[in-house]
């Protein structure tokens, strides 16, 4: 049971610690000022005239021996970058003896040189392990373990011992309170990590499944195709009789005109799709695929493009059709009647943003973060929530960003950021 203790006491520390702030700390010149300096200050309070009646420091060696072996600890600890068992062991023990020395000083001398001590033992406690260690139980006894030996070996007075044990009490109470904030911080970045799973789970099902209704719909619409190949072919030979009467005649001719045109538009739908799976990359002026998505919306809304209309990019086109087909959409379901779409190239590197601005009633300030997330939210009664994640995809397959924002006046504004440059202009040829 107390070796269990030990070990998650043990663990504890080390999640705690901080090792390269320690190795910072530790560092040999930063130790040898320290044990210089207390060395200096505990031999002038035994030994300096004036002083050394007034604190009848006659243990004041010992004081010194506890410093030189907390240096030396320190330094093996720097040796260790202060990690490993030796790193962690000897940051403990260096902390102890540095504690040790400054008690032993404190409980040895009269009230009037042991409470100032006091103090400075107790700010110690509190200022630099509390900073670098984020305290911990088993780094408080190590530091109280030595405390209680002396109070018990020396007796010391009543204001002295008043001043160590509140700083020892406050040392153990502040290592509870970050260990629970550990605890907590320790489940929230386990939560964060599950939703992000849950995130990507779902963000890949939702892939293979559009993957999959998109082979079922062009296992269709093969099938579909032949269907109507096989009906053009029974309406010729049909139309090929010679005993038909006219109204025969006129119906099968009818139907012939009714198949080509379904024919017509199974073929520009299958087109559609076969541009929209290849990866093709060509350059494209970013105006020309905003107007082309806009093009194949049924609903009415004032469309304005401007800014640099020359800027251009590599990619499929298709992807950014896609986006500015759903983005209007998404504003015209919403209620916006006119969007602002401009068109930014940047000065500083080979990127621009393609900004929609609506004059809609805007995006709930609390869904402006799962807007873009699967199922989020939808602009209509009923929607699916899938168009704006969509969108997200889209920019991603252009090696894009985008983001969503309020405007002040009233609206939604989408920020796409996208690669490109603006065109460089033909010379024309001389001559």
């Amino acid at each position: 049971m107390h070796l269990a203790w030990l070990e998650d006491a043990w663990r504890e520390f080390q999640e705690s610690a901080d090792p390269d702030e320690l190795v910072a700390a530790s560092n040999p010149i930063a130790t040898i000022t320290v044990v210089v300096t207390l060395s200096l200050v505990f031999l002038g309070l035994a030994y300096a005239p004036g002083i050394a009646e007034l604190s009848g420091f006659d243990t004041v060696w010992y004081s010194v021996v506890l410093v030189a072996c907390g240096g030396v600890f320190s330094i093996v600890a720097f040796t260790q970058r202060c990690r490993g068992p030796l790193g962690t062991l000897c940051t403990l023990l260096d902390n102890s003896f540095y504690s040790a020395a400054l008690v032993l000083a404190a409980f040895s001398t009269h009230s009037k040189v042991g409470l100032p001590l006091a103090v400075v033992h107790g700010l110690m406690l509190i200022s630099f392990p509390a900073r670098s260690y984020g305290l911990s139980k088993l780094l408080s006894a190590v530091m109280i373990a030595p405390a209680l030996v002396l109070f018990f070996v020396f007796r010391p007075e009543l204001p002295v011992a008043l001043i160590t044990g509140t700083s020892l009490a406050m040392m153990m109470i502040y290592s509870q309170v970050t260990k629970t904030r550990r605890e907590a911080r320790r489940r929230q970045a386990r939560l964060e990590e599950a939703l992000g799973v849950v995130d990507r789970l779902v963000d890949e099902s939702v892939q293979t499944a559009l993957t999959s209704t998109l082979l079922t719909l062009g296992h269709f619409l093969h099938e579909l195709r032949n269907y109507q190949t096989a009906l053009s072919a029974n309406l010729e030979y049909l139309a090929g009789e010679p005993s038909l009467t006219d109204e025969a005649r006129s119906a099968i001719e009818e139907a012939q005109d009714a198949q080509k045109r379904q024919a017509s538009l199974l073929e520009e739908t299958i087109a559609t799709l076969r541009g929209r799976s290849r990866n093709s990359r060509t350059v494209f002026l970013v105006e020309d695929a905003v107007r082309d998505g806009a093009a194949q919306l049924r609903e009415k809304v004032h469309l304005e493009v401007a800014g640099d209309l020359d800027f251009e990019m590599t990619g499929n086109p298709e992807h950014l059709k896609v986006v500015a087909m759903n983005l209007i959409r998404n504003s015209a379901q919403a209620g916006a009647s006119k969007i602002v779409c401009t068109i930014r190239a940047s000065r500083r590197d080979t990127f621009g943003e393609l900004i929609l601005e609506d004059d809609g009633p805007g995006i709930p300030a609390g869904e402006l973060g799962q807007i873009f997330r699967t199922f989020g939210i939808s602009s209509k009664p009923g929607g699916s929530g899938l168009g704006l994640y969509l969108v997200r995809r889209h920019v991603e397959l252009l090696g894009g960003g985008i983001r969503a924002e309020n405007m002040v006046g009233g609206g939604a504004r989408f920020v796409v950021r996208l690669p490109g440059t603006r065109r460089l202009s033909k010379i024309p040829a001389s001559g």
